[in-house]
Parts: structure tokens; C-alpha cells; sequence
């Protein structure tokens, strides 16, 4: 692996990590540290950022075809500025507040894992 090879591996998924340690450890072990230590919350979140980043984009752009540039910016837009600003933390904040069991959206191994902690009771 180098530099320019990097860009070929798969990430974003406990699973992986348990599956490149899985020969020294077992996969409960290395999915109880990830999970304990906000592994599992931290690629879920940035999922979800990623995601809501795409979802501003478009706000963005539909807010500036809106908006007639030729009239320069008036109080309304400053006041809807504001209130999109507002919404985009909020939103963001929602993300870094959530629950900590809870595995990516993308990784079925991960959530199964979780899943079956969850019915054992911990």
C-alpha cells in the first residue's frame, strides 16, 4: 500500500477493522473496544454529514436561484441567511448529539453485531 493505492481500500466500516484484526483477536473483542470507544458512532456520524453536506449544497444553489443578484442582497435575504445558518447547525448538532449504539447505515455486519447485543442485553 502506498500514497496512491490508499485510495482503492475500502473504509468507513467496523467490519472491516475487525475483519483485518480477526486473527489475533476475537471479533466480539474487537467489536465491543470499537463500539465502547465510539468507532461505531464516529463512521455513522460521518455518514451523515457527508449526507447532510450534499443536502446544504442543494439548499444553497436553489436559495441563489432564488435570490435576483441584479437588486444586491436585501434585508429578507440576511433574515432567510440567518435562519438557513441556524437550521444547518441544528441539523449538525442533532448528528453529534445521537446515540452511541448505532453502527453505519452501510455496514450489515456491524449492525447485525449490534443487534445481538442489544437482544442479549448488553
Amino acid at each position: 500500500m502506498d500514497k496512491n493505492s490508499i485510495w482503492c481500500e475500502e473504509q468507513n466500516k467496523p467490519s472491516l477493522i475487525v475483519k483485518d484484526l480477526e486473527g489475533y483477536v476475537s471479533a466480539n473483542i474487537i467489536y465491543t473496544s470499537l463500539l465502547r470507544r465510539g468507532v461505531f458512532k464516529w463512521l455513522s456520524a460521518r455518514r451523515k454529514v457527508i449526507r447532510l453536506k450534499n443536502i446544504w449544497k442543494d439548499r444553497v444553489t436553489e436559495s441563489l436561484s432564488r435570490q435576483k443578484l441584479s437588486s444586491g442582497p436585501t434585508v429578507n435575504y440576511w433574515r432567510g441567511y440567518r435562519k438557513g445558518v441556524e437550521q444547518c447547525r441544528k441539523e449538525l448538532r442533532a448528528i453529534c448529539h445521537g446515540p452511541r449504539w448505532e453502527a453505519p447505515d452501510f455496514d450489515t455486519k456491524a449492525q447485525e453485531w449490534l443487534q445481538t447485543r442489544d437482544k442479549r442485553g448488553g
